[in-house]
This record gives structure tokens, sequence and C-alpha cells, in this order.
């Protein structure tokens, strides 16, 4: 029987819908700001010149810093989606903040512990090492050597 802290921690539909506008404005982002950024190199500098407020559509320029507001915007969105209100500084309530939290370090502490395990597994107790000791200088040499390492002579 498990423990009532055990169980996964349910994320909450509306963080899930925030995250994946996050997502999305990320997207579009990236492409509006590649396609400015075509638009932008094709077109030379003169698409520079030719932006003014009352033009109809925006040059390849206006596109790429739009995409790079949009592609900054999804993050922000996407971290407090992640962390919640409380938990990414935006409402200063300690416990509210352990609470929409707990998805983000049940995860973070989950990867941490199978980090230690991982390292754990692999400081496993060395493997025994057998000498043989050479008859002509005494010195010790390992058990697949065929010449001594001291004197050369054969084991």
């Amino acid at each position: 029987m498990s423990a009532p802290n055990d169980r996964k921690p349910e994320i909450p539909p509306q963080r899930k819908m925030l995250y994946n506008i996050g997502t999305a404005l990320m997207v579009l982002g990236g492409l509006l700001g590649a396609v400015g950024f075509i638009t932008f190199v094709s077109e030379g500098m003169s698409s520079v010149h030719s932006m003014t407020i009352n033009s109809g559509a925006p040059g390849g320029f206006m596109m790429v810093v739009i995409g790079m507001l949009l592609l900054a915007g999804g993050s922000i969105v996407q971290r407090i989606a992640a962390r919640g209100f409380a938990g990414s500084g935006l409402v200063l309530d300690p416990e509210k903040a352990r609470k929409d939290l707990h998805p983000y370090t049940h995860m973070a502490g989950g990867m941490v512990k199978d980090a230690v395990e991982a390292f754990r597994d692999g400081q496993s107790k060395p493997q025994e090492v057998i000498k043989v000791r050479c008859p002509h200088c005494k010195a010790l040499n390992d058990e697949t050597d065929k010449f001594c390492g001291q004197c050369g002579k054969e084991l």
C-alpha cells in the first residue's frame, strides 16, 4: 500500500493548456523569425529603410523582431505554466509555491536519485588482482605477464 505522498501529483488542466499555449507561441515565433530572417537577407538592407508605421505588412526585419518577442513570451508562459504562479514567484505565498512546485521538484528529485544510484553502482568493490612473484628477483608481477617487469627474465 502506498503512502498519499507517493502518488503521482496531478497537474491542473489550466496549467497544461497554458504550457501548450507557450509552446505554440514559441513555434510561431520561431517560424516568423526564420521567415523574417530569410526575407530580410533576400531583400537586403532595403527592407530596413522601407519600414514605416503605416505600412501594411511588416518587413523582414520587423518579422524577426516580432518572432523574437513571441519566442521570449512563449518561454515565459511555459515557465510560469510549469512552475505555477506561486512557484514562479508571481504570487508570494510559500505554501502555494510548495504545492505548485511539487510536480516539478518531484521530477527533479527523481532525476537526482537516479544519478546518485548510478554513481553508487559504479563504485562497486574493486576486483582482486592476482600477482605472481618472480623467482629470480622476488618482484611482484601481474598473473598474465610472461616476463618479469623488474629483471626481464621469464616467469
